[in-house]
């Protein structure tokens, strides 16, 4: 296991404390989602529930603002487990009884128009969580041994194996990085990984284990050393495996990855998922928002979030396919607190030959908090992706050797598969902090690559080591 690296979420003061608090409406008692903490240098940002986690160092005081609460500053001395902000009424006059109902394009149209002064594009350092759970689901597997001249991998040994396969298995995986970064852009990114984790389910790990562990036995024991493998399925799939593998003398975890490729990795998907679906030159690049005429818009009237009243605008191609979702837009200065969406059609789909692959974006969802600075800043994107994966083809497994002369084949095994499953993956990205910072800043930050994830059994051993994580 890696060294723990404290993370210091922001900073108060000179004491060395750490606690989580939790914000309540005055009145109603109940937890308030996304509340801005600000302590004059770095602010972060409370959870869906309410709570935020925080550590002491410098500051005397931080501040607590939340769209549709009054804002309300607090000596760290008199920090408790709770604390608690006033709801504060809106003027909604002007606008309820207004004789003209602002349509869904009046609407989409103010929220492009204000976007520059909406969006904070600035540079910004960031704390951001992911969380990625996978699930996979065996639907159906028949394999049906044709020939083997491996005598232990018989159809009986087979039938076996497929019996002890666990039909469903979960993974969870965490990381926790520092995002430098210009939102608007593409061109600006640094990430460094602080921890990252994987929570693994034990049984499910020791059946795997076992498995592979015979298997393996097995090709040791029947296999010859200077060996390789050609893979045929059918007269148009053929590949060649090497049974020698050489192990590269960077660091790598157990999946073969470094820490650089990980940290590399991380980035790639958050300027994807965070940048490049969002945002191009500092405009929409969401296709609803990008080209709305391209789509029908209803406006569905006012809803509130997060205690402030919004309008709730559907949309959906005119094509009957691409996106439909809705968004809420501020009814004061036309910003978005949330976009949420799904495609109509699956994005990937193939059917050839015995292969079957079709992928689906079940949702995708952004919401965005205004910070410190009085601009909209994004504070978790959240999606679903379906994919079904199913394969009806023969398979024959070659033994080839490198110095036996002549005929050169050694064992073989053939075989009819009949599998399908399905996969969900669930990605949730929170942007835990906010902090402004300059280019100078930026081209003198260099990121240190140390991690990569560690295996855990339970959620309140990484809790441990990620206090801030923003999830229950």
């Amino acid at each position: 296991m890696k060294t723990f690296v404290p993370v210091l979420l922001f900073s108060f003061s000179t004491v060395a404390y750490t606690q989580h608090i939790t914000v309540l409406d005055s009145i109603s008692q109940e937890p308030i989602p996304f509340v801005h903490v600000y302590d004059g240098n770095k602010g972060v940002i409370g959870n869906s529930k309410g709570t935020f986690y925080w550590q002491s160092n410098t500051a005397d005081s931080i501040s607590l603002s939340c769209m549709g609460y009054a804002t309300k500053t607090i000596p760290v001395d008199r920090l408790k487990d709770s604390l608690y902000l006033i709801p504060k009424a809106f003027e909604l006059a002007p606008i309820m009884v207004s004789n003209k109902t602002l349509t869904a394009k009046e609407i989409m149209a103010q929220v492009i128009e204000n976007t520059p002064n909406n969006m904070d594009f600035g540079l910004s350092s960031s704390e951001v969580y992911v969380v990625v759970k996978s699930k996979d689901v065996v639907q159906k597997m028949d394999i049906e041994i044709k020939k083997s001249t491996l005598p232990e991998l018989d159809q009986t040994f087979v039938h076996e194996i497929i019996q002890k396969m666990p039909r469903e298995q979960e993974s969870v995986y965490y990381t926790q990085s520092k995002w430098l970064r210009e939102s608007g852009g593409l061109n600006l990114h640094k990430l460094e990984v602080i921890q990252a984790a994987s929570l693994i389910d034990s049984l499910a790990e020791a059946t795997y284990t076992s498995m592979e562990e015979t298997i393996d036995g097995i090709l040791k024991k029947r296999v010859k050393k200077d060996s390789y493998f050609k893979v045929k399925s059918g007269p148009l799939i053929s590949a060649k495996i090497d049974n020698e593998q050489e192990v590269d003398s960077t660091a790598q975890d157990s999946v073969g990855i470094t820490p650089e490729d990980y940290a590399k990795k991380q980035l790639g998907m958050l300027k994807q998922k965070g940048n490049t679906l969002l945002f191009e030159e500092k405009n929409w690049a969401l296709p609803f928002l990008d080209k709305p005429n391209k789509y029908s818009l209803t406006n569905e009237g006012i809803v509130y979030d997060q205690r402030v009243p919004t309008y709730k605008l559907r949309f959906t191609s005119k094509k009957r396919k691409d996106y439909s979702g809705y968004l809420l837009v501020d009814v004061i200065d036309f910003g978005v607190h949330k976009i949420s969406y799904h495609n109509n059609k699956h994005t990937f789909r193939i059917k050839l030959l015995g292969l079957f692959f079709e992928e689906r974006l079940d949702n995708r969802t952004y919401v965005f908090v205004k910070n410190q600075l009085g601009k909209y800043t994004l504070y978790n994107m959240s999606e679903k992706l379906d994919a079904m994966l199913g394969i009806r083809r023969p398979f024959k497994i070659i033994e080839k050797n490198k110095v036996v002369k002549g005929r050169n084949r050694q064992n073989v095994l053939s075989m009819d598969i009949n599998y399908s499953g399905k996969n969900n993956i669930e990605r949730d990205v929170y942007f835990n902090s906010f902090k402004p910072i300059s280019k100078p800043v930026f081209d003198a930050f260099k990121a240190s690559h140390t991690v990569t994830p560690t295996d855990f059994y339970s959620l309140e051993s990484i809790r441990a080591v990620m206090p801030g994580l923003p999830v229950e």
